[in-house]
C-alpha cells in the first residue's frame, strides 16, 4: 500500500467518526428539545392545577414542584454537557487530524495561506469546530452577550424560571393567608435555594464552555 493509499484510508476513517460524532450529537440535541417539550407541558398542568392547589389549601406543593423543574433543568445539562464533550474530541481530536492528512495530501500551490481566496486554505475546513462558536459568543460585545443569554439558555432556563416562581408563589400565598411555615417548609424553600445555585452554577459552566 503506497502512502498516499494510507493517507486516503486514515482521512476515511477520521471522516466516518467524525460524521457519526455529529450524528450522536444531533441525537442528543433531539432528545434536549424534547426535554425541553416535556417541561412545558410540565408548566401547563402546574399553572393548570393551581387554582384547585389554592383551594385545597396544599400550598405545599409549590414547594415540592421545583424539584421536577430541577431534574428537568439536569436532564439538559446531562445532554449539553455530552455534545460539549464530543464537541470538544471533534476539536482536539478528529478535526486536527483531517487538517494534518489534507495537508499531507494537498499541494504546497493551495496550501498558500497569503492567497487571497482564503477559503481554499486548510485552516478553514470545518472552522465551525473551533471555540468560541456558542450562540452568546458569536455576538460582538459584552452587553450584547449578557443581553441575548436569555434566548441563548431558553430551554434551561425555563425550568429555572419556573422552579424560583414556584416558591415565590407560596410565599405570597403563606403571607396572604396567614400560613404559618412550618419545619418541613423552611427545609424545603432551603434546599431549593441549593438547587437553583447549583443549577445555576453548572448552566453558566456549559455556557462558557461553547
Amino acid at each position: 500500500m503506497t502512502k498516499e493509499e494510507q493517507l486516503k484510508l486514515q482521512l476515511s476513517t477520521v471522516l466516518d467518526e467524525y460524521r457519526a460524532l455529529k450524528s450522536e450529537i444531533v441525537a442528543n440535541l433531539v432528545s434536549a428539545r424534547g426535554v425541553a417539550s416535556l417541561t412545558l407541558t410540565a408548566v401547563g398542568i402546574l399553572i393548570a392545577a393551581s387554582p384547585f392547589i389554592i383551594q385545597s389549601k396544599t400550598i405545599i406543593i409549590f414547594l415540592i414542584a421545583p424539584f421536577l423543574f430541577y431534574i428537568l433543568a439536569w436532564t439538559q445539562l446531562r445532554y449539553i454537557y455530552l455534545v460539549l464533550d464530543m464537541g470538544a474530541y471533534l476539536k482536539d481530536v478528529v478535526v486536527p487530524n483531517i487538517h494534518r492528512i489534507l495537508v499531507e495530501t494537498t499541494t504546497p500551490e493551495i496550501l498558500d495561506k497569503t492567497t487571497p481566496d482564503k477559503k481554499h486554505s486548510i485552516e478553514y475546513i470545518m472552522s465551525w469546530e473551533l471555540p468560541g462558536k456558542g450562540p452568546s459568543r458569536l455576538r460582538s460585545g459584552r452587553l450584547l452577550r449578557i443581553l441575548f443569554l436569555p434566548i441563548a439558555g431558553a430551554n434551561f432556563g425555563i425550568p429555572l424560571l419556573v422552579a424560583i416562581l414556584s416558591p415565590v408563589t407560596f410565599i405570597i400565598l403563606a403571607i396572604h393567608s396567614s400560613h404559618a411555615i412550618s419545619s418541613i417548609e423552611r427545609i424545603l424553600i432551603g434546599v431549593g435555594v441549593v438547587a437553583f445555585l447549583y443549577s445555576v452554577f453548572w448552566g453558566y459552566q456549559a455556557e462558557r464552555l461553547r
